[in-house]
């Protein structure tokens, strides 16, 4: 008799109360994820299992939750771990006291610094953890063709690792413009990952309803791009799962709450997408979520559910989700469903977390390979290149930040200028990318404005999605000091004034993570954050994540690139 056979008898013994089981959870009130009601009987586990809900008593331990509600782990349907800032060990260790389980990751950050091999990396880094993390193979790398990244990743590139079982779907398929025109490329990574039954994640930021149902059609069954009510409906009539984003730089469960209704409400399930790590900390992951959600006005179980359950639906997690027989023993537990402070996390029936701290280490770090340590490859140059010279001395193309959304505005407006060439004032800020991969030397250079400082310059090596370095000033002096400062220290961020450091990160593990602790990386956001008032900037959204989307060609509306200005809307660069 095999393994899982042994294993299911055990089981079915316990369920039978032929044997006592192996722990028994007693006194709680479960939350039924499936009725959304509550139910106050025992959870009976054995081997890492929820084997019966009901009288159970005899076992090798019972536990007295003294009245707490027992809850399904939660479950973040779209994030990209590395937005965090650390690596993936790190990453769990922080997420799992949050009460969150299992988390569908995209890793086309690093992806497109390193190609396939740095996935490899991410893969090792994420296994033999207890938090569960399904990796998926990115589908985008480079985002759109044009883009000067560190790396691609084709169909053939992807087809044996996209067969293997450590790969658990296809990544958000930015490239829609690829989709739509039935690109071959595009299409046969997408036909690989059906085949092999594995879920395609989308990325359908602004389509059209017509592009939506082309989207569809492709078999993309995601989306977490919805940033309005009639946008979360417009998908969930056409069959898509939305996921409800809440991260650092885009938070949208406000906007899309309205959309849920007690009929739809199964079709809409919780993401992060890029959270910085102070506030992971701070403020917590998808527990956040459904905080927020009860917060604003949310019943309690249906955030639950939708946090929970339908996360597990969507994803074809069959052994998650909910508390059931059958189900994986992993839960947690919360005195209070309004405040939903999780006190306690369970995994296949271990604790692994209490009072917001793991009860046991992780396991060591993976090495970090020497090809991500050593990523940064920018081509020297002088800072004459910095230069932006206007053809309309009176107005010029200028990219309209707006702190808490990656959606910028493109605007026609009357900037300052001194023989021909852009002089930052008036609200205005030079904006810079420039390549960091392959030494290609190129440069791009534009306006923005939305981001509220008034001198100085703020750079990173985190620029969605080819993160080359992108730096954002009131000076060109700054601007310069502030590349060839991240350029020196392999990668990262800083805000300089002048040729003065005021504030530093350094992210060694491809310019996106960093090898210190989480304490250490923590301490040195909010050391970025407090420079930034030497600057001027007083507000109390970090402009960072925005300053990271600025260059993102494949979200609205106007984007910079190393290449140049991008429109969105009609997917060309313009001219200033």
């Amino acid at each position: 008799m095999g393994e899982f056979d042994r294993g299911l008898k055990q089981k079915l013994k316990s369920a039978s109360k032929v044997e006592a089981c192996d722990v028994v959870l007693v006194n709680g009130k479960i939350v039924d994820v499936y009725t959304n009601s509550i139910i106050e009987e025992n959870v009976a586990i054995t081997a890492g299992k929820i084997v019966g809900i009901g009288e159970y008593t005899d076992a090798k331990e019972v536990i007295d939750v003294g009245g707490s509600y027992i809850c399904p782990g939660l479950i973040d349907g779209h994030v990209h771990i590395e937005s965090a800032m650390v690596r993936p060990e790190d990453f769990a260790s922080v997420v799992l006291t949050k009460g969150v389980t299992t988390v569908i990751a995209d890793p086309h950050e690093i992806a497109n610094v390193a190609g396939r091999e740095a996935v490899h990396y991410m893969l090792e880094a994420s296994a033999n953890l207890p938090l569960d993390i399904k990796m998926m193979m990115p589908s985008s790398v480079p985002a759109a063709v044009f883009e000067e990244n560190g790396a691609t990743i084709t169909s053939a590139d992807m087809k044996d690792s996209i067969q293997s079982e450590r790969i658990y779907g296809l990544g958000e398929v930015m490239d829609y413009p690829a989709v739509l025109a039935g690109d071959p490329e595009m299409l046969k990574k997408i036909e690989l990952a059906r085949e092999m039954g594995r879920v395609v994640d989308g990325h359908g930021a602004g389509l059209s309803i017509e592009a939506l149902n082309a989207y569809r059609v492709a078999g993309i069954e995601n989306d977490h791009e919805a940033v309005t009510k009639e946008e979360a409906l417009n998908r969930v009539r056409r069959g898509f799962y939305v996921l409800m984003r809440e991260g650092t730089a885009a938070r949208d469960i406000e906007a899309l709450l309205p959309a849920v209704t007690e009929a739809n409400a199964r079709r809409f399930a919780f993401s992060t997408d890029d959270k910085h790590l102070d506030d992971l900390m701070e403020e917590g992951s998808i527990d956040f979520n459904v905080r927020k959600a009860i917060q604003l006005g949310m019943d309690p179980l249906q955030a639950i559910q939708i946090g929970t359950l339908n996360a597990a639906e969507c994803f074809r997690l069959t052994e998650k989700g909910a508390i059931a027989p059958g189900k994986e023993a992993t839960l947690l537990l919360v005195s209070d469903l309004h405040s939903f402070e999780v006190e306690q996390v369970y995994v296949k029936g271990e604790l692994v977390a209490e009072a917001g701290v793991l009860t046991n280490p992780l396991r060591p770090h993976v090495p970090v390979p020497e090809f991500l340590r050593n990523s940064m490859n920018v081509k020297p140059f002088g800072a004459d290149r910095l230069n932006l010279k206007l053809k309309n001395a009176k107005e010029a193309y200028v990219i309209e930040a707006q702190l808490g959304s990656i959606i910028t505005k493109k605007q026609i407006e009357p900037v300052d200028s001194d023989n021909n060439l852009f002089k930052p004032g008036s609200g205005h800020l030079k904006l810079v990318v420039a390549e960091r991969h392959k030494n290609r030397g190129t440069i791009g250079v534009g306006i923005c404005k939305g981001l509220p400082f008034k001198k100085g310059a703020i750079v990173s090596t985190v620029a969605h999605d080819s993160h080359n370095i992108i730096a954002c000033g009131a000076d060109d002096e700054s601007l310069y000091h502030a590349i060839d400062h991240v350029t020196s220290i392999g990668g990262g961020m800083a805000v300089i004034s002048g040729n003065e450091v005021l504030a530093s990160m350094p992210l060694q593990v491809g310019g996106l993570m960093s090898i210190e602790p989480v304490e250490t990386v923590k301490r040195q956001l909010n050391q970025l954050q407090q420079a930034l008032v030497k600057l001027g900037y007083t507000e109390k959204i970090d402009p960072f994540l925005t300053l990271a989307f600025l260059a993102l060609p494949v979200i609205p509306a106007l984007k910079l690139t190393s290449k140049g200005l991008f429109d969105v809307e009609t997917f060309t660069f313009v001219e200033q």
